[in-house]
């Protein structure tokens, strides 16, 4: 049986031995990290090797989205999954932007984060219901009912592009994904963004969710 490597990042030090337990009560969890801080994570987590983070927003010494950022740049290989009580629009979309393949509100069920957690390890983007619903207005705003469809109007490649933007990936690493140039890439995204008449990746990723592309894709 895969055990999945996993670590916690959560100032609440009661909320987090509680998610340990959960989590290694499955059997195929192992919480190898358990951080409070900003910098007890970064301590902690840069030098071992960890298949999913679970970070909280609101951290002492800097934010979940800080901390996103500066792990993903030595760990491009982890999942990583924001589990907080912030429900800002912008937040949710920010976090989808750096990187985070999913954002669960802690007030979820016990069982519904299990599954979300495992979905976001087989390569789903995953939302809680309650945060879908607070951006639902924004990907309504942003995509115009009518005026574009992923499978309709990319190609295969272009398609490929619009994953891994919805995933997180730089310019850098979706050439290396595809082993095509980051010149190239630039050249996937514009054509995208003309085809869907969209004006950023913010808009593309709006679609995806709302089309539901990425489940249907993975």
């Amino acid at each position: 049986m895969t055990r999945w490597r996993v670590a916690l990042v959560d100032d609440h030090p009661i909320f987090a031995a509680g998610l340990k337990k959960l989590l290694e009560a499955e059997g195929d969890f192992e919480v190898v990290a358990l951080a409070h801080s900003f910098e007890e994570a970064v301590a902690k987590i840069l030098p071992i090797e960890v298949d999913l983070v679970l970070l909280d927003f609101n951290i002492p010494g800097g934010n979940g989205l800080e901390l996103l950022r500066k792990l993903r740049e030595a760990k491009k290989g982890t999942v990583f999954l924001m589990l907080t009580v912030e429900e800002d629009e912008k937040v949710v979309v920010q976090a989808i932007l750096e990187g985070a393949r999913g954002y669960v509100l802690k007030q979820d069920s016990p069982e519904r984060l299990l599954r979300s957690i495992r979905a976001c390890l087989s390569g789903e983007v995953l939302l809680s219901d309650l945060v879908y619903s607070r951006i639902h207005h924004l990907v309504k705003r942003a995509v115009p009912q009518g005026r574009s469809t992923i499978r309709e109007k990319l190609s295969p490649r272009e398609q490929e592009v619009v994953r891994l933007l919805a995933q997180g990936k730089s310019n850098r690493e979706i050439g290396e994904l595809l082993f095509i140039s980051e010149k190239t890439v630039k050249n996937h995204v514009s054509n995208i963004l003309q085809k869907l008449g969209l004006s950023d990746r913010q808009e593309v990723i709006f679609l995806a969710l709302r089309e539901g592309f990425l489940e249907e894709a993975k």
